[in-house]
């Protein structure tokens, strides 16, 4: 297969058809297609199944490709996309998008109990008083019910947002393109769970590993790139990607690439952005060549 073709192969397949990466189910099958497309031009691919603790259970799974306890630089990305939110992408602030989120949630489950609670009113209980449980209108409250309560658990846990090109879809692109591209024993690459939750999948990264972390995110809308991080000898200067130091990073092996609006310390991706369906190839292309310059600059 051509570069070219194998690009609008990944892109229509992890756009169109592993885009929502919200449920287990469907994280799995993201990293089943994922792991096997790698293996096609290289071996050294790893599984990481883990859980934040022994009482904890949810489990959390991290897709390594090279080897990360050798290597002094990881290139990584979260795969996981969010559940719909309120308000716009707010990167390094997790309660906030939590809190977004968590209110959407609630409004929703808020507004289906009181829609399910005017039925019952309006429609079952009249129903069921003038009707016996074996007739037709009788089968179709109890149908109505069941579909009701398997929404309602779904409406509770988040609906999956399907505008998920720009976040995070972009980032794997590039990273998946760079696995095939860059092979250097001190070079690995990480595709991280919960990216959108509580970062269980950096975490777990930094702490086996003592590398240079560099995280991608968002990096595919139209606004301005940025290299963020708390330790300004991360910087790679003399590209168009503008530098911030930002305290709030607390590692300070950690380096993020983004894509957003930047005002004072705080970077946002507006809904407008999120829900474009078109890549910017100006922004994807000064990825690649930024990261190029770091493993350049780190494998020395």
């Amino acid at each position: 297969m051509e570069q070219d073709e194998q690009l609008k192969d990944w892109y229509v397949r992890y756009h169109s058809i592993f885009g929502k990466r919200y449920t287990r189910k469907r994280k799995d099958r993201f990293l089943e297609s994922l792991s096997a497309d790698i293996h096609q031009f290289r071996p050294d691919v790893e599984l990481d199944t883990f859980k934040l603790n022994e009482k904890d259970t949810v489990e959390y799974k991290n897709l390594y490709v090279g080897d990360i306890k050798k290597a002094n630089t990881i290139i990584c990305t979260y795969y996981d996309t969010p559940a719909v939110h309120l308000g716009p992408y707010q990167f390094f602030n997790v309660k906030s998008r939590m809190k977004n989120t968590m209110t959407l949630i609630l409004l929703s489950a808020a507004v289906y109990i009181i829609l399910g609670l005017l039925f019952t009113w309006k429609v079952a209980i009249p129903v069921f008083q003038t009707n016996s449980l074996g007739s037709v209108l009788s089968l179709l409250c109890v149908l109505f019910y069941i579909l009701y309560f398997y929404f309602l658990k779904k409406v509770t846990r988040g609906w999956p947002n399907k505008h998920n090109l720009v976040r995070n879809t972009s980032s794997v692109l590039v990273q998946l393109y760079c696995t095939k591209q860059f092979r250097n024993k001190q070079l690995a690459f990480a595709f991280l769970d919960a990216g959108c939750t509580n970062n269980a999948g950096l975490e777990k990264v930094m702490d086996q590993s003592d590398a240079v972390v560099c995280m991608l995110d968002s990096i595919g809308s139209e606004e301005n790139l940025y290299q963020v991080m708390s330790n300004r000898k991360l910087a790679i200067s003399g590209n168009s990607v503008e530098t911030v130091v930002l305290p709030d990073i607390a590692n300070d092996r950690l380096l993020y690439v983004i894509s957003g609006s930047k005002e004072k310390d705080h970077f946002t991706l507006s809904k407008k952005e999120l829900q474009q369906n078109q890549l910017s190839d100006t922004n994807m292309n000064e990825v690649m060549h930024f990261l190029k310059q770091l493993v350049g600059r780190n494998n020395k």
